[in-house]
Order: structure tokens, then sequence, then C-alpha cells
């Protein structure tokens, strides 16, 4: 048995320790990416149906305080939202921002006339809330 060793056994439990740790790091980075991304899912889906079924207070609370400014509510009683479709799919950007392009059918209630709307939706991450919002606002209905 030699009496030299490439590493002293005292300092093995803190290599084996480092090299895990840097082995994990992009596995860390994908769970952060997943985690983001089932969050903004989940923040379009409780959108998406805030708006489908006239639940706009709810859609409201997903926005970003500077969306919500002087936001009247009272002009949206008149529209029932009848379907929502993605015309363009969300890319997540490493900066914690997406897009989305959504096609909107509803009816004024008033005029029973059917219209719609493209709604570009701008979604970003918001650290100190770890949440999406929306920075584009409501749809110009």
């Amino acid at each position: 048995m030699p009496r030299y060793a490439l590493v002293a056994p005292a300092l093995l439990p803190a290599l084996l320790l480092g090299l895990a740790a840097v082995l994990a790091l992009p596995s860390c980075a994908n769970m952060e990416r997943e985690r983001k991304a089932s969050a903004l899912q989940a923040s379009t889906n409780a959108y998406r149906e805030a708006l489908r079924w006239g639940y706009w207070r709810a859609a409201v609370e997903l926005l970003h305080p500077d969306a919500r400014a002087e936001l009247d509510l009272e002009p949206l009683e008149n529209i029932r939202v009848t379907s929502l479709e993605v015309v363009r799919p969300m890319n997540i950007t490493p900066d914690g921002k997406a897009l989305r392009l959504v096609q909107i059918d509803y009816v004024l209630e008033d005029e029973q006339r059917v219209k719609r709307v493209l709604d570009r939706q701008d979604w970003r991450w918001d650290d100190s809330l770890a949440a999406w919002l929306l920075h584009s606002g409501l749809p110009a209905f």
C-alpha cells in the first residue's frame, strides 16, 4: 500500500460534496425554469377563466399595479366573452418575459353584437411576489 494519496482522506468528503454541488447546478436551473413555466400556465389559465366567466375583479388581480391604475370595471359588465383562442403560444425569455397573442370573441350585451379583438398579452415574472403579472392590461374591448 502506497504511503501517499492524491487527496487527503480528511478532504475527501468536502471534495465529493463540492463535486455534487457542481453537478446539481444544471438540475436546479431546470427546476427553476419548470417552476416558472408551471406558474405561468396557472396564471394564464386563471386569467382566461376570469375573462371567460366575467370575473373582472379576479382578472384585475393578475395585472401589474401600473396596469390597474384608474381602471373602470363598470363598462366591462356589458361584455360577455364567448371564446378565447391562443393564436401564438408563449415562450419564456431568460429575462422573465412571456408574450402571447390571443383572439377573443365577445358579445356586447346591450347590442347583442358579436365582436372580436386580438389581445397581445405581456406577462412578466415578479421576483418579489414569485408570480407572473400581466403588464399589458385588460383587452381593448
